[in-house]
């Protein structure tokens, strides 16, 4: 019930954009398409599923570019045949400090890691396959940025992210370059190598 609402939430926040032309022209998604699902682009979101996903600006995904980790990066700014990301940010108290930005072509190798952890439980972590997967840059309506997350820890306000896992999007901050799931059922540190 509680990703339904959710996904309901995103679905509100993002239909809000389509109605400034002046943004949608601006708005691009990162394309991940099963080669065997091709004919189900249609049905494709924000939300991780094996014939396809779209990774949205202000969202934190695991990356794994030309064999490099980038873990827990939030990807800051598509354009139109490169994307920037940055694994060096902080949830500070109601604010956000981002202290650099990398620029990944999409020509690059490109692989998108993703735990499955559930309350505190999970599996293996596992990676898109770089042979089953086309990878795109396109332009969208219906998407244009994740909304921050506002997350209450010990009688504290922290800006926090939407983070891409294997079972759904999540809320995630990063305090003292340590990051934490956070879910109702309290706090859980990732792993960030």
């Amino acid at each position: 019930m509680k990703t339904i609402i959710i996904i309901l939430t995103f679905i509100y926040t993002f239909s809000s954009y389509g109605q400034n032309k002046e943004i949608d022209k601006n708005c691009r998604i990162i394309q991940f398409v099963n080669k065997d699902s091709i004919n189900s682009i249609s049905k494709l979101t924000p939300i991780y599923n094996k014939r396809g996903f779209y990774l949205v600006p202000n969202g934190v995904y695991d990356f794994v570019i030309d064999g490099e980790k980038y873990f827990q990066s939030i990807l800051l700014k598509i354009e139109n045949d490169k994307f920037y990301i940055s694994k060096n940010w902080q949830s500070n108290e109601q604010s956000e400090i981002i202290s650099d930005s990398i620029a990944v072509s999409i020509n690059q190798e490109i692989q998108i890691r993703m735990v499955s952890i559930d309350k505190g439980v999970g599996n293996m972590p596992t990676k898109t396959n770089l042979k089953k997967y086309n990878m795109t840059i396109i332009p969208t309506d219906k998407y244009c940025r994740f909304e921050n997350v506002e997350i209450l820890s010990k009688g504290k306000k922290y800006l926090g992210h939407y983070y891409f896992t294997e079972i759904g999007l999540k809320k995630l901050k990063i305090v003292n370059e340590t990051p934490f799931l956070c879910e109702e059922n309290g706090e859980f540190i990732l792993r960030r190598n």
